[in-house]
C-alpha cells in the first residue's frame, strides 16, 4: 500500500468517525426504574437531559427513591453504550461481530 493510500485510507476514516460523532450527537435514549415511576433521558453526549419522578414515588422513602434514580440513571447509560456501539459499528462499516475498543 503505497503513501497516497494510507493517506487517504486515513481520510475516509476520519470522515467515518466525524459521521459517526454527529450520529452519535442526535441520540436520546430514556431509562427508567421503578416500573416506570423514575424516568431518565439521557443525550449521546452522557448528559441527563430530563428526569421525570411519578408523584407517588417522592412521597414514599427517600432511599428508595434515591434507588430508583439511580437505577434509572444506570438503565438510560446502558442504553446509550449499546446505542452508540450499534451507531458506530453501522457508520463505520465494521463487519458483523466486530467489537468496538469503548
Amino acid at each position: 500500500m503505497g503513501m497516497f493510500d494510507k493517506m487517504k485510507e486515513a481520510k475516509n476514516m476520519y470522515s467515518n468517525i466525524k459521521k459517526a460523532q454527529n450520529e452519535i450527537n442526535k441520540i436520546k435514549v430514556e431509562g427508567s426504574s421503578g416500573a416506570g415511576a423514575v424516568k431518565v433521558v439521557v443525550k449521546g453526549n452522557h448528559q441527563i437531559v430530563s428526569i421525570s419522578i411519578d408523584d407517588d414515588t417522592h412521597k414514599g422513602n427517600k432511599k428508595i427513591l434515591e434507588d430508583y434514580l439511580v437505577a434509572a440513571c444506570n438503565d438510560a447509560m446502558n442504553k446509550l453504550e449499546k446505542e452508540t456501539k450499534d451507531k458506530m459499528g453501522s457508520v463505520m462499516n465494521l463487519p458483523g461481530g466486530m467489537k468496538l475498543p469503548f
